[in-house]
């Protein structure tokens, strides 16, 4: 192998990750959940940023350098980039990244291996660059690695879970006089959540949930981190995009009190009806 392609395979190895970061963003978004995820990607997939790349693949004798060029541009606007709700790198992210890239690295390892020892160029390709299209390959399908890693770990992330949510338990059972104040709605519940603390904080020691950790392990996480034991009031954001959502957070943290800001069609997507 020359220098290069060495070059040319660390540069679209940089753009690949980076499409490892932007899918982990979007399943982080929503909720870790693969039918959530795989229902945004169907309408998200057959964008320009992806079919530059198809057409990229399907370009006859495919030109390694303008792979190259395609994929310094595209590492430059992903870098530029700015987004409404970044990635936030905690260690589940992390362990996910970490096993999507070896899924990758072992394709590419893999491939590189057997495309070596072959003298014979295979449909016409020369092995170096079947290899680097088996690279752009894992860039288009990035969701494909990140999606067989998530099923890897989900032994690994239940008990991990399960070990949060039962200490989170141990601590609000440890403050029965504690008064739990959950609000939920279709919209307005952050504005809501941030007036009844400052109403409440002229009398009370109150504590709420920060930023948008309304999911269970966000809420969990808020429990474990952030409440102590002279806190009086815990105002709970309680987010939901399905059926069940708001039971999970109430069997973990029971609240006495609760807010409905309002039922409206934000999320008929997938909750499917304003019954539901």
């Amino acid at each position: 192998m020359n220098t290069y392609f060495i070059i040319i395979y660390v540069i679209c190895g940089i753009y690949m990750i980076l499409n490892f970061k932007y899918d982990i963003q979007m399943f982080q978004q929503n909720s870790y959940r693969i039918p959530r995820y795989w229902k945004w990607l169907k309408n998200n997939f057959a964008s320009a940023w992806r079919l530059v790349d198809v057409a990229a693949l399907l370009i006859p004798q495919l030109s390694a350098f303008m792979v190259m060029l395609v994929a310094m541009a595209k590492i430059w606007m992903t870098l530029k980039k700015k987004y409404k709700k970044p990635l936030v790198f905690t260690k589940r992210v992390w362990r996910l990244y970490s096993v999507t890239a070896a899924l990758a690295s072992a394709a590419f390892i893999i491939t590189a291996i057997a495309t070596a020892n072959s003298n014979a160029d295979t449909l016409g390709y020369a092995p170096a660059t079947i290899t680097l299209g088996v690279m752009l390959l894992l860039s288009i399908f990035s969701f494909i690695p990140m999606i067989v890693a998530d099923i890897i770990l989900i032994p690994v992330e239940k008990m991990i879970q399960q070990r949060y949510v039962n200490d989170a338990k141990r601590i609000l059972r440890s403050m029965p006089d504690l008064k739990i104040v959950g609000i939920t709605g279709s919209y307005g519940k952050t504005s809501t959540k941030h007036y009844l603390h400052r109403i409440l904080s002229e009398k009370y020691d109150v504590l709420m949930t920060p930023g948008s950790y309304n999911t269970p392990m966000g809420v969990v996480r808020t429990v474990r981190e952030y409440l102590k034991p002279y806190n009086e009031i815990f105002i709970c954001e309680m987010g939901a995009k399905q059926r069940g959502d708001i039971k999970e957070i109430c069997d973990i943290v029971h609240p006495q009190m609760g807010i409905i800001t309002a039922v409206g069609p934000m999320h008929l997507e997938s909750f499917k009806t304003l019954d539901n």
